[in-house]
């Protein structure tokens, strides 16, 4: 069955992504919804860009704790889960191992069970294990991934992305780091995360 994946036009709260219109279809089943909003965001040409870009670099691992974040145009609010993950092993930042934190992600499953996310990014899962790029965001107590996509890593997948328009279902969404269009930047950046921080738990 065909659903829409569909763009639209705000800003994100961070200042990271302005909207575009674009239209692309996914293969999902029955009443599954896969709605991701194309935005434009800053590459990192290389891993040294994004930790730059990220004063805090950590493994964490996601608890299953997440509040779900609905948009409001009127407030210029964007969606995203405030996702509690507890900090496994610190490599840049000020924060300690077994720290709980909130990271802002962008994507939700919102109560009809419709999946939306910006740019091609997964959410993290229950019990997995992520090296994480993150920057604290003003007048806020969680912290952003620097560069949307670009900033998350899976531990324990270490294949790199999919591409959402060869036959993705839904429920492979638990089982990729990313299904965005950038899938050759993701995988270079991956690359290099995978050589320096070591993805294996």
């Amino acid at each position: 069955m065909k659903k829409w994946i569909m763009t639209g036009s705000v800003a994100l709260a961070a200042g990271l992504v302005l909207w575009t219109s674009n239209y692309l279809t996914v293969d999902a089943r029955k009443s599954e919804k896969i709605i991701s909003y194309h935005g434009q965001v800053m590459p990192f040409s290389n891993l040294s860009e994004l930790e730059e870009d990220a004063p805090i670099i950590v493994h964490a691992t996601f608890t299953g704790e997440r509040e779900t974040i609905p948009s409001n145009l009127v407030e210029g609010k964007v969606f995203r889960s405030d996702s509690v993950v507890e900090i496994k092993k610190v490599f840049e930042g000020d924060l300690q191992k077994n720290d709980n934190i909130i990271v802002y992600e962008p994507a939700i499953v919102d109560e009809n069970g419709a999946y939306f996310t910006i740019n091609g990014y997964s959410l993290m899962v229950e019990n997995e294990t992520y090296t994480l790029f993150l920057k604290p965001v003003k007048n806020k107590k969680g912290y952003a991934i620097a560069g949307l996509y670009q900033g998350k890593y899976n531990n324990r997948i270490h294949e790199n992305g999919k591409n959402i328009r060869k036959n993705f279902e839904y429920n492979d969404l638990s089982e990729v780091d990313y299904f965005g269009d950038q899938i050759e930047h993701y995988n270079q950046l991956k690359e290099q995360v995978v050589k320096k921080y070591k993805l294996v738990e």
